[in-house]
């Protein structure tokens, strides 16, 4: 297939009146042309698409450009053919990156950010700035966004785009993502090889329910009560209800009849929340994620009991965010924020 970019006019022809023809160009006429110019790029319809499955996988990057899988993989061969180099190991489950694919998806990504930023700054003076937050869902959805208006009215010349983390667990790899910055959980700053790791928050963990409970039939008086009322789980959390039940008994509560045999499971702290404001049982609520919800009545905390956990809140980013002026600006706005909100 011959490309727009292949084809040159041909004026070479019988009478003025005569329409151009046109003929391809030569792989030699080609290497010439590229050497005339010092600033050769390939095809930008490469780049994008390279990007895409660098950031987001072939599925995704098919999803995204509106193009088939076949497409793709067309774009990425002729990219590959341009530069002379493999950028992919092609394997059984798709396109793998390989070193040399890594290395330029760094600056290729960089480079449409640039390119993304300045054209966001030349249609909209406005919004000078823009900081990419890669973010746990939890504290993103009750932390944050409750808080952003504050944000706004302080900088409004700052774009946040707020990303979720979809696998908190997983290794960051900002570069491959496109963020600035990430906000996750973890012990210990080490956590994150090569990347900044300052300490936001530890969180504190204790029941909470909706004021409907608490006016009822059953309300929470002494731990005990908690045997009558389904308890809401959120599976894989490092700390649970296991650890606040020890620290009751420890305190000389009876909690003997308080198990987890009909509690109902969700995978993440939000999801859980909103399902205590609804009344559907009893959450184990985690500061400052449900401060706001307790400061407005959405749900009420029965106990005096509560937990610090051992793991915290981090705010997680390369050396070059440090120059940033927007992530400056929100480091040290949410710094407040959390302090207002009384975090640990």
């Amino acid at each position: 297939m011959r490309l727009e970019s292949d084809i040159k006019p041909d004026t070479s022809v019988d009478g003025p009146d005569a329409t151009p023809t046109a003929r391809p160009m030569g792989e030699g006429a080609r290497d010439v042309v590229r050497e005339m110019s010092s600033r050769w790029l390939p095809p930008l319809t490469a780049l994008k698409t390279f990007e895409a499955v660098g950031r987001a996988g072939m599925a995704g990057a098919a999803v995204e450009l509106n193009v088939t899988p076949a497409a793709i993989n067309h774009q990425i061969r002729a990219l590959e053919a341009d530069l002379g180099i493999k950028l992919f190991s092609r394997t059984k489950t798709g396109l793998v990156l390989n070193k040399s694919g890594r290395e330029y998806l760094s600056d290729v990504a960089a480079s449409f950010d640039l390119l993304y930023g300045a054209t966001r700054r030349i249609k909209n003076p406005a919004r000078a700035h823009r900081l990419v937050i890669e973010c746990l869902t939890s504290f993103a959805n009750d932390f944050l966004i409750p808080r952003l208006g504050s944000f706004y009215r302080e900088y409004a010349a700052i774009e946040l785009e707020l990303r979720t983390l979809r696998r908190p667990r997983a290794r960051l790899d900002l570069a491959h993502t496109g963020a600035h910055v990430a906000i996750s959980g973890g012990n210990v700053a080490g956590e994150w090889p090569g990347l900044n790791a300052e300490r936001l928050s530890y969180e504190t963990f204790f029941p909470v329910c909706a004021p409907s409970i608490q006016a009822g039939s059953n309300p929470l008086r002494r731990p005990a009560d908690l045997a009558r009322h389904t308890l809401l789980v959120v599976t894989g959390a490092p700390e649970g209800w296991a650890e606040w039940l020890a620290a009751a008994k420890d305190a000389g509560e009876d909690v003997s009849g308080v198990t987890l045999d009909n509690a109902l499971r969700f995978d993440n702290f939000h999801s859980a929340s909103l399902a205590a404001i609804q009344g559907i049982g009893v959450d184990l609520g985690r500061a400052p994620l449900v401060n706001q919800a307790l400061a407005c009545g959405d749900l009420v905390a029965p106990f005096e009991i509560k937990i610090r956990s051992t793991a915290a809140y981090w705010l997680i980013y390369p050396d070059n965010a440090a120059d940033m002026p927007a992530f400056r600006l929100f480091r040290d706005w949410l710094a407040r924020e959390l302090e207002q909100a009384g975090a640990p």
